[in-house]
């Protein structure tokens, strides 16, 4: 049976290029690693290493054989971080779709911890990425701002990457956000009939479509799909483009020059949830924090 502590072995040679230099490196002896090599290489049934007058040459197969190594390896090393990563910790690591709300909710609950040493990390991104960085360890939790009937809700798709949801906020309204120079700004509301007249800025994510369905557009309706909140606000203050968001009147200084306006007979609704691995339990920071959300999201949107 192949010893994965070889294959270290044989990653630190293709890295150094040189046996001599890997075998210092590993503090073992040369000889030592040449009967590795050997050992391996009698195991695998093909040559790895040629050595040469300037040192080693990976063989083709050996190419082949080093990359699938270094996936195994990288793997390994995945699983030794699993207990890091999943211990409890005094920091919060947390990944959300855009919005100001949430920033602004968090940043208020870092003020209250603002003379210790603690280091919080905040991400903002599309819906996919930001599962992925749940899925990949990359943040523990995760919050997520999306349309009732939107597939990306569905118990499936979090069950398929072992992840649990809890709402937080439930069938809360959606609002227009448009520029103060656009005609609907000195309306009191307005309809998604007159919001179809103009085109749409939104953010991109893999489902571009159920945007499109949501709101009931044409696929050949004009939307400009961007990655950032900068973009999405700048394409907003051009007074051509309208968008739908969960902001609220309260808010327009977050986006300088706009307004959010309510949409008669509005019957697109969002949750407002957040997302964590199956098998993390929450430290008590992260349910004060989400407890803390909650409660400003409450008194901002209803």
């Amino acid at each position: 049976m192949m010893n994965l502590l070889h294959l270290q072995y044989l990653l630190e040679i293709a890295q150094c290029k040189s046996i001599s230099q890997a075998a210092q490196n590993l503090f073992i002896s040369q000889p030592y690693l040449s009967k590795v090599i050997s050992k391996v290489e009698q195991d695998v049934g093909f040559a790895i290493f040629v050595r040469t007058s300037s040192g080693i040459k990976i063989t083709k197969e050996g190419e082949l054989f080093l990359e699938y190594a270094g996936q195994i390896k990288k793997q390994i090393d995945n699983i030794y971080n699993i207990k890091p990563q999943m211990e409890v910790q005094s920091n919060l690591s947390i990944a959300t779709v855009y919005s100001s709300m949430v920033l602004q909710s968090f940043l208020d609950f870092q003020s209250m911890y603002k003379n210790e040493a603690i280091h919080d990390e905040f991400c903002e991104d599309t819906f996919n990425r930001m599962i992925e960085r749940i899925v990949q360890r990359k943040s523990r939790i995760g919050i997520s701002i999306n349309p009732k009937n939107s597939k990306l809700l569905k118990q499936d798709y979090y069950d398929q990457y072992n992840l649990e949801t809890e709402v937080l906020l439930e069938n809360v309204p959606v609002r227009a956000i448009v520029y103060k120079g656009n005609p609907l700004s000195k309306k009191k509301f307005v309809t998604i009939e007159e919001l179809k007249q103009y085109p749409f800025v939104y953010y991109k994510d893999t489902h571009p479509d159920e945007f499109v369905n949501i709101l009931g557009l044409s696929s050949q309706h004009e939307i400009v799909y961007v990655s950032d909140r900068g973009s999405y606000s700048d394409i907003l203050r051009t007074g051509r483009y309208v968008s739908v968001t969960l902001e609220m009147s309260r808010q327009q200084k977050r986006y300088s020059g706009c307004c959010c306006l309510p949409i008669k007979d509005n019957d697109i609704l969002a949750e407002i949830k957040y997302i964590k691995p199956k098998q993390y339990e929450l430290t008590q920071r992260e349910e004060q924090f989400l407890q803390f959300l909650k409660t400003s999201l409450e008194k901002e949107i209803m």
